[in-house]
């Protein structure tokens, strides 16, 4: 038997061993220890002179997680980063960045091969060992752990066993481990990294932008080192990355901001649910970090937290939000500064509701200077009345001056057509103050016609057939040579050249055409249709994507949806106590409407509360006793009035019956048994399918004290489970046997992640920006009225990542509640007005209330009226254009890194630095 023994203490074991074994071997298996550490520690090997290398590595993959391959590889990217493989390289010589590209074109090729086993197969993999063969076989086994300095300065101790037996003792428990089926191939991305890794260099902030304007001014569009800012930022070590069509419209954003008009006027309209708040934050990170002014963002209250918290957790980036309540700006980490004017923060975030309060008012906000204004959900910017008799509301009003102040302007809204394509117009009418070029000068035909302008963008107009009628749309704005990515039209550049426009020039003279050559004018005449299709001002200035037409051309991967809960037999049944409940909750909210001339959803508050759970409606009972708010502030719809009860005799009495009736039945909710049967797997309420449990679960309610009781009362039936509350930030934990202990939001999403929390109770409050793909179904507790909310509940489960293909939904509801009411009557065609509007038009919020009411016809009426047709017509060119983004796979390989300190110095610097 031939045995030899290496000590470190006698010699180096990689020069005594390993090189001389491995040089010209035809094939090397070997396992190795925890899969981060061994991949890089193979630099420390000669394997690019072997044949074949096979590794297998320990992880602490969930077991679960390596039977969908997407899940397998997304953990091992996250363990990936979280190694932070960068710092382990930052001193490294040279060569081994070479050895980087080396072993990156191995891992392509096949030469190395490396495979992934979770710890809970067989525990700890902490035997190291292999079988080389280099004319012979040799076996081999010792202490050398996975570290650089394992072979060469570390003391270890290793055995070489080269007898037949020796070496098919340890090919045998290579085998066993290479083929076990837990053992997951080496995720791609982690592949991919070691090739941006091989090329990474820092960049000061000046040297990032001067590449940026290199790449522009050269007349590149790639954009190469766009992402040097976040390629190691949350979004791409403990997320996964942006998808194509939101890197598309940050791509749009950037190079329009520093094209020839040097200004971004954009609106995103894309559809509830495919990441509109990251698209602009994105936006704003790299704007600001361009420039020297500070950046605006406006969004509706009860976003501004969750705007704050998910430019921070993704982005890493620092921000205040204005608290008009304190009169002062909260940073990321909420300490508070006074004066609006002393805002610490480059980046501001405020209510657009305190914008519209402002109006026409003097305020200093109106008196800055931009490099960027973003307004979210957009659509409450608009205009009322007809023809010339409409008028701008105060948002409107309030974000056409912020406009002429800021030199990009970003809208956003899944809306922005509710029942009128003309408000299409108004939107971009606030794009174009101090920026011509959307619609062209004041006397252009976009501008002087705007509904025939609007009807041929649609095509419910043909184009016009003579030149003379065409030249007056073509000739203001023109457009320029390059599209919105930079994609040259050299028939289009001709044209400018030939009517002597520059680069940022956008109006031609009215007889300008007298420069054309005939050739030139028939090209015109004959390209006109198309070129009012897909190059009108709309179409240049809109960016509305589909999920489902996104997952048609292979952007995003399709996700079905099994519905339940919508039949009219599946309203969940309630004792009679509680149908007398809402019997004098009706009466109640009419006697309220009446006191204090109540309309739209405020009318309904206290119906709305006991609808989402019999535990919110006693706890909203017992705060109208006291004189109290029905809803809480931070559970108010955006200018949405609080209702608070000055309490007559009568009124007293009344409420005191509803509490009695409410407190006899709220410890036997039928909602609570139903998500218990659902989550345990009774057949009756799963139709016979899986439980929900096993593939985890997210609950989600408009109120906090729904979701509280939810949570605590299956902590307690599910004792051997955690069950996660996530809602704002200092209200967020989890709770185990019915007991509550708080922690921050971000450990419950990793918890999520790893694959350790499966059962998550969620209110709408804190919705936004929480990736649940690891959750693969979804009980709304309650059914705002608002569809948008549904939608961005679904949004966390059908979302890139998902290992299901199909996940499920149910939506809960009392029988012969409200919710139960409007459902009924709009069942049918609740698909189709979330389609419609996105969300509830304000102009229809009464007639909502009216149709839940009992007072169906007139609503219907209005309805049918209002049609599909709208949002159709606007949809359709949008969907040609836009749905099939650029190739920007480049941009995820970006070996620049934005120094962070440099990088969060210029974001922290205040207004008052910036005036100064």
């Amino acid at each position: 038997m031939t045995l030899n023994r290496f000590s470190a203490r006698l010699g180096r074991i990689d020069e005594d061993f390993l090189l001389p074994r491995l040089t010209g071997a035809t094939t090397y298996d070997r396992l190795s220890g925890y899969f981060t550490s061994s991949v890089l520690h193979l630099l420390q090997e000669p394997f690019s002179t072997v044949g074949r290398i096979r590794m297998v590595c320990n992880s602490d993959l969930n077991p679960s997680d390596v039977a969908v391959a997407k899940i397998a590889e997304e953990q091992q990217r996250r363990r990936w980063h979280a190694s932070k493989p960068e710092l382990q390289l930052l001193h490294a010589p040279p060569q081994m960045r070479e050895r980087l590209r080396l072993l990156h074109a191995a891992l392509l090729s096949g030469q190395v091969e490396i495979r992934v086993l979770p710890d809970e197969a067989f525990g700890f993999m902490h035997g190291k060992a292999g079988v080389i063969t280099n004319g012979t076989k040799t076996a081999f086994m010792g202490s050398v752990n996975d570290t650089a300095n394992a072979w060469s300065r570390n003391y270890e101790l290793l055995w070489e066993d080269a007898s037949p037996e020796g070496v098919a003792w340890v090919q045998a428990e290579f085998d066993a481990l290479w083929n076990h089926h837990l053992a997951v191939p080496l995720a791609r991305a982690v592949i991919d990294d070691l090739k941006r890794l091989a090329g990474r260099h820092d960049l000061t902030l000046q040297e990032w932008r001067d590449l940026l304007q290199d790449d522009l001014s050269g007349g590149g569009h790639d954009l190469k080192e766009v992402l040097a800012p976040l390629i190691e930022a949350p979004l791409y070590t403990n997320e996964m990355g942006l998808w194509p069509h939101q890197k598309a419209f940050i791509h749009q954003t950037v190079l329009a901001h520093s094209g020839p008009f040097k200004r971004a006027r954009l609106l995103l309209a894309d559809q509830v649910g495919l990441g509109k708040t990251l698209q602009l934050a994105v936006s704003a990170q790299i704007i600001a970090l361009q420039g020297e002014k500070p950046v605006l963002i406006a969004v509706p209250k009860t976003l501004l937290g969750q705007w704050q918290a998910e430019m921070w957790d993704l982005l890493r980036v620092p921000s205040a939000r204005w608290d008009s309540g304190v009169k002062g700006w909260v940073d990321e980490r909420g300490r508070v500064t006074r004066g609006f004017r002393n805002c610490p923060r480059r980046i501001a975030l405020v209510s657009s509701s305190w914008l519209a309060f402002l109006g026409d008012a003097q305020h200093e906000v109106f008196e800055q200077e931009y490099d960027l204004v973003i307004l979210d959900e957009a659509h409450r910017a608009r205009k009322a009345g007809k023809g010339r008799q409409r008028r701008p509301n105060n948002l409107y009003r309030a974000i056409r001056r912020l406009a002429t102040r800021s030199r990009s302007m970003l809208l956003a809204t899944a809306t922005p057509v509710q029942l009128d394509l003309i408000e299409a117009h108004d939107l971009l009418q606030i794009l174009s103050e101090g920026a011509p070029e959307v619609l062209g000068g004041p006397f252009s035909r976009w501008n002087m016609y705007a509904d025939e302008g609007l009807a041929l963008a649609v095509g419910r107009q043909e184009s016009p057939a003579g030149f003379m009628e065409q030249w007056g749309w073509y000739r203001s704005p023109v457009a320029q040579s390059r599209d919105a990515h930079g994609r040259l039209d050299a028939d289009l550049l001709d044209i400018r050249r030939s009517l002597g426009l520059r680069d940022g020039e956008f109006e031609a003279g009215s007889d300008s055409y007298t420069r054309l050559s005939p050739i030139e004018e028939r090209h015109i005449t004959r390209e006109f249709s198309q070129w009012i299709r897909d190059q009108n001002p709309y179409i240049r200035r809109i960016i509305m994507r589909t999920r489902k037409a996104l997952e048609e051309q292979g952007q995003l991967e399709r996700i079905d949806v099994n519905l339940q809960g919508d039949r009219a037999d599946e309203a969940v049944p309630v004792a009679s106590e509680v149908a007398r409940a809402y019997e004098i909750a009706e009466e109640i909210c009419e006697v309220l409407g009446r006191q204090f001339n109540l309309t739209g959803f405020a009318k309904t508050a206290l119906l709305r509360r006991i609808s989402s759970s019999l535990e919110a409606g006693y706890i909203s009972v017992s705060r109208m006793l006291h004189g109290e708010a029905v809803i809480t502030d931070e559970e108010t719809e955006e200018d949405e009035e609080e209702v608070t009860v000055h309490t007559t005799d009568e009124m007293r009495r009344r409420l005191e019956e509803l509490k009695w009736a409410l407190g006899r039945t709220r410890s036997q909710d039928p909602k609570i048994k139903l998500a218990i049967d659902l989550l345990s797997g009774t057949s009756t309420a799963t139709r016979g399918q899986t439980d929900w449990l096993r593939d985890g679960c997210i609950l989600f309610s408009q109120y906090l004290d729904t979701a509280r009781i939810m949570a605590r009362r299956l902590s307690q039936h599910f004792p051997e489970i955690r069950v996660g509350l996530y809602t704002n930030e200092e209200q967020s934990g989890f709770y185990e046997n019915g007991q509550f202990t708080g922690c921050e939001r971000q450990a419950l999403k990793e918890q999520v992640r790893d694959g350790t929390l499966t059962l998550l109770v969620g209110t709408d409050a804190a919705s936004e920006g929480l990736n649940l793909q690891r959750l693969s179904n979804l009980i709304n507790i309650d059914l705002p009225w608002n569809p948008t909310r549904l939608e961005q509940r679904k949004g966390r489960i059908q979302r890139i990542g998902q290992k299901h293909s199909t996940v499920r939904i149910y939506n809960m509801r009392y029988q012969g509640s409200i919710e139960d009411r409007v459902h009924q009557r709009l069942s049918e065609r609740f698909g189709d007005i979330a389609a419609l509007f996105g969300l509830i038009p304000q102009v229809l919020e009464d007639h909502w209330v009216e149709l839940a009411k009992a007072e169906e016809q007139r609503v219907k009426v209005l309805l049918d009226h209002v049609g599909e047709a709208e949002k159709t017509a606007l949809l359709h060119p949008f969907e040609r254009v836009h749905q099939q983004a650029v190739d920007l796979s480049h941009w995820d390989e970006c070996t620049a890194v934005l120094k962070q300190a440099e990088a969060a110095t210029h974001l922290e610097e205040g207004w008052e630095s910036l005036r100064g």
